[in-house]
């Protein structure tokens, strides 16, 4: 055999053992492997039904609602359909039809959002919003509660190129977030590299009212973001990991003092009435699972508990979820309805 053959054959065996490794690496994330065993912390029921991918959440106790955007991903074209938007549900009442809120865009189509309560009892209502055309904007309202029903008007829109393709954002005050861009690059090649080849290089952007600026970076494909107190906690989803991050508040760069893997590919975070996070997520494709996850005094996850796991048969992926009253709210980006569960 010619040496040219002999270095051929080799070049292929080692791009034929490179495209294996990533190939069981890409699956194994993905969770292809695992086996899912049912988990509910009570009865569980239907809600918001009819709503196109209910993909995140706010409890507004003091008020009464939730707030839940709604993205449909089926749409023949992106960020298309006219029934995307903010949708109101009653907490006392969450299986009543949803209202679809006014005072937003024409063509608005929300994606994460967070709810910040100052001390004086006044809200801001954030909201990234993916326009046609893959123009992004974080979007600030105002919230009103006159004569009982919510209102919004818009406070601020923020465009800028940094933001590449943003996920979630976590808001610190009525003008100043952190939100993560689920990737940063651009072309096909770079996308397929963050996707398929698992390339821990997307970030965190801090928004400290006038503009961007890195937090963080590094991370592949960074999901749910919530600030607690002097840490920020992230999703890591190719990673299958929560991050958690001290806080430096004037300039909002962020410092990572620990994290925790889970079995799922991670999305949305909300906070209990003890303080433990609430952790949606994925353990394989279309499966829904929930986490309770412990902090210690110093902020770093500690320890989790399985809250909810489900094949998907009850709900087609959780993205989102949030505990109140005894109730268990699951949101999720692919489904077409959201789930209650009683907490026994």
């Amino acid at each position: 055999m010619s040496p040219w053959i002999k270095a051929l054959l080799t070049w292929a065996a080692v791009i034929a053992a490179v495209a294996v490794f990533f190939t069981v690496r890409y699956q194994m994330v993905q969770g292809a492997f695992n086996r899912i065993e049912a988990v509910s912390p009570g009865v569980c029921r239907d809600i918001a039904v009819g709503i196109h991918g209910p993909e995140d959440f706010e409890i507004d106790a003091p008020h009464n609602v939730i707030f839940v955007s709604s993205l449909n991903r089926q749409a023949a074209v992106p960020n298309s359909d006219p029934h995307d938007g903010l949708y109101i549900l009653k907490l006392d009442d969450p299986a009543a039809p949803a209202v679809k809120l006014a005072g937003t865009p024409l063509d608005f189509h929300p994606h994460g959002i967070s709810l910040l309560r100052d001390a004086d009892g006044s809200e801001t209502l954030m909201v990234i919003d993916h326009k046609p055309g893959g123009r992004q904007m974080i979007e600030i309202y105002g919230v009103n509660f006159a004569a009982g029903a919510p209102k919004i008007s818009q406070q601020s829109a923020i465009q800028s190129g940094v933001l590449v393709s943003p996920n979630d954002l976590a808001a610190i005050a009525p003008d100043r977030f952190y939100v993560t861009n689920d990737h940063i690059t651009k072309t096909a090649l770079g996308r397929f590299a963050e996707d398929y080849l698992l390339w821990p290089h997307a970030d965190v952007m801090a928004y400290n009212g006038t503009g961007f600026r890195i937090a963080t970076q590094r991370i592949a494909l960074p999901n749910g973001v919530l600030a607690k107190g002097g840490f920020l906690y992230v999703t890591a989803m190719n990673e299958r990991r929560l991050l958690a991050f001290s806080r430096e508040d004037f300039f909002g760069d962020l410092t990572p003092i620990g994290g925790i893997s889970l079995p799922a590919r991670l999305d949305n975070i909300s906070i209990d009435a003890a303080g433990d996070l609430i952790v949606a997520g994925q353990g394989k494709p279309g499966s829904a699972q929930v986490f309770r996850v412990r902090l210690g005094p110093d902020g770093v996850p500690l320890s989790y508990e399985t809250l909810f796991s489900d094949d998907g048969h009850r709900l087609n992926g959780a993205s989102s979820a949030a505990i109140y009253g005894g109730h268990l709210f699951i949101g999720s980006a692919r489904d077409s309805k959201m789930l209650d569960c009683a907490i026994k």
